[in-house]
């Protein structure tokens, strides 16, 4: 489902899907997905493949539970979008998040992934939609799952994007893929 013609970026908000425990002597940025997160990031990889949603550019945290969560969400993806890794994803805040999106300003890129963690994924999503609590309430009341989806569009790129003014479209979660 591409974004209506007066859409000028979608924006797609992913948590990535749910992490192995932490280990002795392995560092949080390092931990992998465990299998329920694997099954997670299958879910909504089907839900991309079926309802055709295709980024543009995907910002996927450098932390290793992103980029398998990214692995996997591409593993059946018909397109490949342009990626780029960037540790920032893990160590900002969520106004990390609202400047990458911000930085869009290209008209050939209609739509953005964001692969990151919570609160900033949450945080982010809260601000994308200030000017509809409405809807970041019924969406988000139970917070922001892992492996879930947030999908909003705006009207404009660049720093417009993020003003508040964004329109829900959807929330996926791997339970209900």
């Amino acid at each position: 489902m591409s974004p209506s013609p007066n859409t000028a970026l979608r924006v797609y908000l992913v948590r990535h899907a749910h992490a192995a425990w932490p280990l002795p002597g392995v560092r949080d940025f390092d931990r992998g997905l465990d299998e329920r997160g694997r099954e997670e990031a299958a879910r909504l990889a089907a839900t991309l493949s079926v309802n055709a949603f295709e980024p543009d550019l995907v910002h996927c945290s450098s932390a290793r539970r992103c980029r398998e969560t990214l692995d996997l969400l591409l593993a059946r993806a018909a397109y490949q979008p342009k990626v780029e890794h960037s540790e920032i994803l893990y160590t900002t805040s969520h106004e990390g998040y609202l400047n990458l999106i911000a930085e869009v300003e290209d008209p050939a890129i209609r739509s953005v992934m964001l692969i990151g963690h919570n609160p900033m994924i949450e945080d982010a999503s809260h601000a994308l939609l200030r000017n509809e609590p409405s809807a970041y309430e019924t969406a988000l009341g139970g917070g922001f799952p892992t492996g879930g989806m947030l999908i909003a569009d705006c009207d404009v790129q660049g720093r417009g994007a993020v003003n508040g003014d964004a329109r829900f479209i959807a929330l996926l979660s791997p339970v209900d893929a």
